[in-house]
């Protein structure tokens, strides 16, 4: 066992298919190279410590004990439950994240596959990227009642640019793309996705056509969108990005903000521009190859922030 290490995470961005996999329809996910840094230290005692330092959230407890949920650290704490009975030292693990928290690039779920990779690391758990996929999946929608799919979960622990069947029988197809010119827009808005999710969750529920209808445009997109990444054709890619955003208006996801980003984006030149995540806020991205300077300041102008960024991938 190790003793003492330390391993980075990345956040997500969602290049087509934001929200479908609540459908359980396939998306294209790519990880970035914003980071999410985890510290793993073992005690020689059975003190168990869990930090953040973005948020100050703290857990203590001791091996045996059941960990609280009442925190930033709810995520931790239903996962060490699940694998306890394989844990059989103190430990203390902090965590410091480079992603902006709680903008729509996946830190719930980077948090909850990066402790996952610490104990498998720690304690020789012989999980599988599936088996660290599906337990964050879990402990993040059947333990802490989150409206999520399964879309964060499996390409943050994949990594790289990933056609994601986000079905039962979830698996991931890795799309051999090595750059992609985009910019991250924050809208710097309060988010509100829990409240869409659930309404759209229940819209799905009652078979509302108007949902239904969306979905299916924004499945169709992604399907498209998967062609146009291998052929390199970011004209195609523009516009299926564009048909999306139409759709999210359509679904009322769509705040005026990011409206407003969206279209400063395209008028300095980006072949096209979407919400990210759930909606209700958070961030957007905009596809603008050769623009990207211009493109940035033009979301900081229009009173957002501007990340342009590498893709990441585990090596």
């Amino acid at each position: 066992m190790l003793d003492k290490f330390s391993i980075s995470i990345p956040g997500r961005i969602c290049i087509l298919g934001d929200k479908v996999d609540l459908m359980e329809k396939p998306v294209i996910a790519a990880t970035i190279d914003l980071m999410m840094n985890f510290n793993f230290k073992k005690c020689d005692n059975s003190s168990i410590t869990f930090y953040s330092h973005n948020t100050k959230a703290k857990i203590e407890f001791h091996l045996g004990d059941t960990p609280p949920r009442n925190n930033d650290l709810s995520y931790w704490s239903v996962l060490y439950e699940r694998l306890k009975e394989n844990i059989n030292t103190g430990f203390c693990l902090e965590v410091n994240s480079n992603i902006p928290i709680g903008r729509g690039l996946s830190t719930s779920a980077a948090i909850s596959v990066g402790f996952l990779r610490v104990m498998n690391r720690a304690y020789g758990l012989g999980l599988r990227n599936n088996d660290i996929a599906e337990l964050a999946f879990w402990g993040e929608n059947q333990e802490l009642g989150i409206q999520c799919g399964r879309m964060d979960q499996y390409s943050i622990t994949y990594g790289g640019v990933s056609f994601i069947h986000t079905d039962a029988n979830t698996r991931v197809e890795s799309l051999n793309i090595k750059e992609l010119p985009l910019v991250i827009g924050d809208s710097l808005e309060d988010r509100k996705a829990i409240s869409v999710l659930n309404r759209i969750k229940n819209q799905i529920k009652n078979k509302d056509p108007v949902t239904i209808k969306a979905f299916n445009i924004i499945e169709e997109c992604v399907h498209e969108g998967k062609k146009a990444l291998l052929e390199g054709d970011f004209q195609k890619l523009g516009v299926l990005m564009d048909t999306q955003q139409e759709q999210e208006a359509i679904l009322k996801a769509e705040t005026q903000k990011i409206k407003k980003l969206c279209q400063a984006s395209k008028f300095a030149g980006a072949l096209g521009a979407k919400q990210m995540g759930a909606g209700g806020g958070g961030c957007m991205i905009a596809l603008c190859p050769g623009k990207q300077e211009e493109v940035a300041k033009a979301i900081r102008d229009a009173g957002g922030e501007a990340y342009i960024f590498k893709l990441f991938k585990y090596t």
